[in-house]
């Protein structure tokens, strides 16, 4: 079983989908281990409900994993190659720098979201803003809590900052469909001593790349660097665009969570 708790919303009523996906994830990874020259890809086909059990299927004779609810397929997760090109770093000076400018300051589909919304009081509070002289690249110097530096908080972190990097959200909200990620750096300790990918109460650089934008799909790639400068992940992700007032975890309604 999976439940989502509310603290981790997207929308108000719905899970954040980066975090989700990376609950999804390390799931999948428990029961089918890593596989060289592969990343997790998950895909999300619902709303993920927040406070309410959820339950876990392989289907037979597959390597892929699905979270459900009831009969309703919400994610589900498998190994696809691992491709794509990090973004590239900046500073941890210039990413708090571009952070003063984050548009979801001014105007922002879902003010509450665990990840990037300015009005959650204990999200992770991850304002990606542009990058001056780099076109469609936003960043962010994000600090994570000591509660928040497991695997699952890797694809939360990022997701958001893909989607800001494709302009205004505020007037085009878009939600997450599709993430996949790849994990190749491990550099703190969790509370169980075992590797965790973050460390607690450091400034690591977050930032989203704006590929590209097809009707309505956008796809973008995102990077995220510890303290060090090590790179810790890459992310690629496809949004869908939506009207905000329709993300409801309802079943018959389609799309996902940013």
């Amino acid at each position: 079983m999976v439940t989502i708790a509310g603290r981790f919303n997207g929308p108000p009523h719905s899970g954040n989908g980066g975090y989700v996906c990376g609950v999804l994830a390390q799931r999948f990874l428990a029961e089918f281990g890593a596989t060289p020259g592969a990343k997790v890809e998950v895909t999300l086909r619902k709303p993920p409900p927040l406070e309410k059990p959820l339950t876990l299927r392989q289907p037979p004779e597959t390597e892929v994993l699905r979270l459900l609810d009831g009969a309703t397929v919400i994610a589900e997760a498998e190994f696809v190659e691992a491709t794509g090109v990090p973004v590239e770093p900046v500073p941890s000076e210039e990413a708090a720098a571009a952070s003063k400018d984050y548009a979801g300051f001014a105007g922002h589909p879902f003010p509450t979201c665990f990840v990037c919304g300015p009005e959650h009081p204990t999200g992770l509070h991850i304002f990606a803003g542009p990058v001056p002289g780099r076109r469609d690249v936003v960043a962010a110097l994000w600090t994570p809590a000591p509660d928040t530096v497991g695997p699952e908080f890797v694809w939360a972190a990022l997701d958001c900052p893909g989607g800001w990097s494709a302009g205004d959200l505020a007037g085009r909200p878009v939600v997450l469909g599709r993430m996949s990620v790849e994990m190749l750096h491990e550099t703190g300790t969790d509370s169980d001593t075992a590797p965790a990918p973050l460390i607690a109460g450091e400034g690591h650089v977050v930032l989203g790349k704006h590929l590209r934008t097809e009707g309505r799909k956008t796809f973008t790639a995102s990077s995220l660097y510890g303290p060090s400068g090590d790179l810790i992940a890459s992310a690629e992700a496809v949004w869908i665009a939506v009207d905000p007032a329709g993300i409801q975890p309802v079943e018959g309604r389609s799309g996902s969570t940013s």
